[in-house]
């Protein structure tokens, strides 16, 4: 039972405000397909359509996921997937995709992937050495056919999650699996938006629980080194203030995430 408290978390690109960040010299939109779960891309592609701008997704954490059935990383010119081992489709150590329905992108990047190496054995110019090895492709390929039941799997332990913790007034929650019938989410991350999170963390710690805090704390603007000090990003850095990441993987089972979410409720229970 909810008790009528649900709160909807969202984390997302707000395609509201995009029309006023655009600048004359504004050549791209990059949305980021956060935790699993695919921004508003039919009114951000109008606006990108409108403005004459391109469209290049992070689809890092978004892999399977749809809006409108439509999958991440097939809207726009280009984009872009992670297989980092922590993500949906994990190599053994960094590896990555890039999608696009442009030859002339993809004969570009896969130039260079490869120290700007052309089909006709000339270069492009200075580039990189990225090629992914055939260990980390055959991993991945042998993955990918398990992808769609891990995937599932996620959304199962994410119904777990909501079905016990929309009771929590201190807690909002990411939109349950279903609720949107344009949206398939596919949960690569479980994040919350807390009250009093640093004692909640330390508490289910104490019970044997691990969770993580986005880049610990701080959005990438409020890190010195990068000289992005001069944005004011106020949902962002009122979000870093409460978000967390409770445990989601796959080889969870569900009494794990039914005591993760009872060390919630007990936490919350005694304030």
């Amino acid at each position: 039972a909810t008790g009528g408290w649900r709160r909807v978390s969202g984390t997302g690109m707000d395609v509201d405000l995009i029309e006023a960040a655009i600048t004359p010299a504004t050549k791209a939109i990059i949305p980021v397909h956060l935790n699993g779960r695919i921004c508003d891309m039919d009114r951000l592609m109008e606006i990108a359509e409108r403005r004459n701008l391109i469209v290049i997704e992070d689809s890092a954490q978004a892999l399977g996921a749809t809006f409108d059935g439509k999958g991440g990383g097939a809207w726009g010119l280009a984009g872009c997937f992670s297989f980092y081992p922590a993500k949906l489709l994990g190599a053994f150590g960094d590896a990555g995709a890039v999608v696009t329905n442009s030859e002339e992108i993809a004969q570009k990047v896969m130039s260079l992937r490869d120290h700007g190496r052309m089909p006709d054995g000339n270069l492009s110019g200075w580039s990189y050495n990225c090629r992914m090895d055939n260990l980390h492709a055959a991993l991945l390929d042998l993955k990918l056919k398990r992808l769609p039941e891990w995937l599932d799997r996620r959304r199962a332990l994410a119904k777990i999650y909501d079905e016990q913790l929309a009771c929590i007034p201190q807690v909002k929650l990411p939109p349950a699996p279903d609720t949107e019938g344009r949206r398939h989410d596919v949960f690569q991350n479980y994040e919350v938006e807390v009250e009093d999170r640093g004692e909640l963390v330390s508490h289910l710690k104490s019970t044997g629980i691990e969770t993580m805090i986005t880049w610990g704390g701080r959005a990438v603007h409020q890190f010195e080194a990068l000289g992005l000090s001069h944005f004011q990003l106020p949902r962002t850095e009122a979000l870093f203030k409460k978000v967390l990441m409770l445990p989601m993987h796959p080889e969870l089972d569900d009494q794990q995430v039914a005591y993760v979410a009872a060390a919630i409720r007990q936490f919350y229970a005694r304030r």
